[in-house]
């Protein structure tokens, strides 16, 4: 195993250490002392792929308890001071009741831990293009960067693609780029509080 295998395996078993238990994160049933995880069996997979599979029989109150669960296990992650920075509708588990449940946590970073006596580790994730909020990518995933991506994976799932899918990576950022240039960004409020706001 390389170091940034280790590594990634490191954060992802300090993460769920983290979160604990929730109903919208991804069940960690163990982890051992060299950090590996065992999840829960998710047999219907991602949300990805089950709308896939499953599309003529997805319905639209089934894709809006989705968002809403999508919302909440960003804004539970962020309230314990995790970032996740590559979410798209992959990183969202189908459970046995239909359910999301966000997981694949091996490049997310954290704050300060005093309570596990962890240091602040910065995120090592990037999203895809269509998710990816322009920014140094030096800089790491944050709060914004996260409800940006969390906004593309929503627009995945209610039209069933991904924004600017037939667009190449580039061009998705300058599209981007130009839109934000437009879009004046409150500095002083919450975004994952925002973004729940909008469901609650």
């Amino acid at each position: 195993m390389t170091k940034q295998n280790r590594d990634a395996c490191e954060t992802e078993a300090i993460i769920y250490r983290i979160l604990g238990s929730h109903p919208r994160i991804a069940n960690c049933i163990s982890i051992t002392p060299d950090n590996q995880i065992e999840l829960e069996y998710y047999p219907h997979d991602n949300l990805k792929a089950y709308i896939s599979r499953n599309g003529g029989n997805v319905t639209e109150l089934d894709r809006r308890r989705w968002a809403h669960q999508m919302i909440e296990s960003v804004a539970y992650i962020h309230s314990k001071g995790i970032r996740h920075s590559d979410l798209r509708l992959e990183q969202w588990l189908v459970d046995t009741d239909l359910n999301a449940r966000l997981g694949d946590f091996d490049a997310a970073g954290f704050d300060d831990q005093p309570e596990l006596g962890l240091k602040a580790r910065r995120p090592s994730g990037l999203e895809t293009w269509s998710h990816y909020l322009p920014r140094d990518p030096e800089s790491g995933g944050s709060v914004y960067s996260d409800i940006f991506a969390l906004g593309s994976s929503l627009y995945e799932l209610s039209t069933g693609h991904q924004p600017y899918e037939a667009v190449d990576g580039e061009r998705i950022q300058s599209l981007f780029e130009s839109a934000l240039l437009n879009t004046p960004i409150d500095d002083t409020s919450d975004p994952s509080e925002c973004a729940l706001s909008l469901i609650t």
